[in-house]
């Protein structure tokens, strides 16, 4: 990662050049005798290069060069959103630019580049694994350090940031230079450029499994993401559209578990068929069966006409059950048989009818929980539980959020022909910290209100996202312009209030850092001297507490 952007920005001033190589060294742990590597908390691997160069000629003899470049830019994207997440944890109080400057010496300790602010990056490992394989390219072969390099940025900043590598030593030339940008700010991109940050590029499928010449685009624009739990489940996505079977969505609501059911429609062999969605809970009772499998006229007052179900419309396609733990048991007996005999009747008919759907079904309960308690029928879970899909909540793959809130910014922004100039690290800091119960959903509604809020050209900050009564969780601290520290959005709506409890500690204590020296204290003392089960007490990573509970010891020993 080169620090030199296309704005002619500099790397790190001298000064900082000694305090982020003890910042680095005061982070790297080695435990030979237990066979442990760790960095800012993290375990980390010595991998010989040899293996790596071997790894990476299989996946382009394999994959080819595009698909193969996809899946190194995404892995070195987790690993620098890893980085920056570790390095701001553990930072303080040390400005934006000296978190961005740890950047590149981080990647230049762990052994893949050198860097130098003048003449670009050198020593690149993938560039020679290139030469050394492909010969001369035609194209950059930097791919994990530019991935790096943008997930670093991201994580630091808040701000969805994105580097492209301009010249390469793989391509003839004598360094390799990177230029980065906001990705809101590049008007030139190529699919090649963001591909790895699409679900379209490893739900797509095959070449040998693509639908026939009917088949419909994928629909997956709006499904971004990078963390370790997303890719997982587009993995099996990608895995299974190309069968017939079962799939069953289970996740916390708002997780996405309808986008998708519709993502693995649109790579189907049904992509042409039609994708037919009932929400179960949104049903009274006894109209399910009705909705379902249709009705024939006469069959109850009112029904003055035949019309077909939701089996009958989706023939040849996709169903999707959504909410399916809300059915009525008598409503499930019904439709295992119509799953077990692929065939229905209307109701107030007696003929069968035969048809041909494929089942999706999503929950948002625990169906073995619900199996136990007799609210859900066992063989109906068995049948449906052939391949089960588990969707992560938006709190655990928090690195998704700063695409996110750009693709939401940019749709919502055009859908009000309103200009917003992005949102502010405070606000950034804020939705960092929200323990997200409404999921993606949630997000993506937060950031149509902020949108709304917003003054034209203006930046949203944390009034304008928490303004429908949520409770942020964490406070928020910041430098003000004297240096001092400040409260983040004290004012904002949804803060949570301060109590009787935090008066009185804020009595006792003579100063902030008092207070958080105690609460580390407690906190171990509590969890019997283990660092990361008093982390997870206090919401923390184990880097930061480590850090924080090392000065807090060493305040006490003055």
């Amino acid at each position: 990662m080169n620090a030199k952007t296309e704005q002619g920005g500099s790397a790190a001033q001298p000064g900082y050049a000694g305090w982020i190589d003890r910042a680095l060294a005061e982070h790297v742990r080695f435990a030979p005798d237990v066979g442990q590597i760790a960095l800012f908390g993290q375990r980390m691997l010595l991998l010989h290069a040899s293996s790596f160069t071997a790894l990476r000629r299989e996946l382009v003899e394999r994959l080819g060069i595009p698909q193969a470049r996809e899946i190194m830019t995404r892995l070195g994207y987790q690993q620098g959103y890893d980085d920056g997440v570790r390095v701001l944890e553990s930072a303080g109080d040390h400005p934006i630019e000296e978190l961005l400057s740890m950047g590149p010496r981080l990647r230049a300790m762990e052994g893949f580049v050198v860097n130098r602010p003048i003449d670009g990056m050198t020593f690149s490992m993938e560039a020679e694994a290139h030469l050394e394989h492909l010969g001369l390219s035609g194209a950059p072969a930097c791919w994990m350090i530019v991935g790096y390099a943008s997930g670093y940025c991201t994580a630091i900043t808040g701000i969805p940031i994105l580097w492209r590598e301009i010249e390469c030593c793989a391509m003839g030339h004598s360094h390799c230079r990177v230029i980065g940008r906001p990705l809101a700010e590049w008007s030139d991109l190529s699919e090649d450029d963001t591909s790895y940050l699409h679900a379209e590029t490893f739900v797509g499928l095959p070449k040998s499994d693509a639908p026939g010449p009917g088949a419909k685009p994928s629909a997956l624009g709006n499904m971004v993401g990078v963390s370790a739990g997303f890719n997982a489940v587009a993995g099996l996505v990608r895995r299974v559209a190309p069968t017939d079977s079962t799939v069953l969505f289970l996740g916390e609501s708002g997780v996405g578990k309808e986008r998708f059911a519709k993502a693995l429609h649109s790579i189907s062999a049904r992509v042409d068929k039609p994708f037919v969605a009932i929400n179960c809970a949104a049903i009274p009772d006894e109209l399910v069966e009705s909705e379902l499998f249709g009705v024939e006229k006469g069959a109850f007052t009112g029904a003055d006409r035949s019309r077909p179900g939701r089996f009958e419309r989706a023939d040849g396609g996709i169903l999707f059950l959504d909410e399916i733990a809300t059915l009525p048991l008598p409503s499930q007996g019904k439709l295992l048989r119509a799953l077990q005999e692929r065939e229905i009747e209307r109701v107030g008919d007696s003929r069968v009818r035969k048809v041909d759907v494929r089942i999706i079904a999503a929950a948002n309960r625990d169906l073995r929980q619900e199996v136990e308690a007799g609210r859900f029928r066992e063989d109906l879970f068995y049948r449906l539980n052939v391949f089960p899909v588990t969707i992560p909540p938006l709190r655990d793959r928090r690195s998704d959020i700063p695409l996110l809130v750009s693709l939401f910014l940019q749709q919502f922004s055009a859908r009000f022909g309103k200009t917003v100039a992005g949102l502010t690290r405070h606000a950034h800091e804020a939705l960092w910290n929200y323990d997200w119960p409404g999921n993606v959903r949630e997000l993506e509604n937060m950031i149509e209100r902020a949108v709304i809020l917003c003054d034209e050209g203006g930046s949203i900050d944390i009034q304008h996202l928490f303004a429908g009564g949520e409770k942020i969780n964490t406070r928020l601290f910041g430098i003000d312009a004297s240096g001092r520290l400040e409260e983040a959005g004290r004012n904002a709506p949804g803060d949570t209030p301060v109590d009787d409890p935090v008066d009185s500690l804020l009595d006792d204590m003579t100063s902030f850092k008092d207070l958080e020296d105690a609460l580390l204290k407690r906190a171990l003392r509590r969890c019997n001297g283990n660092a990361s089960a008093a982390a997870r007490m206090l919401k923390m990573g184990r880097g930061q507490f480590e850090y924080r509970i090392r000065k807090a010891m060493d305040r006490s020993a003055e």
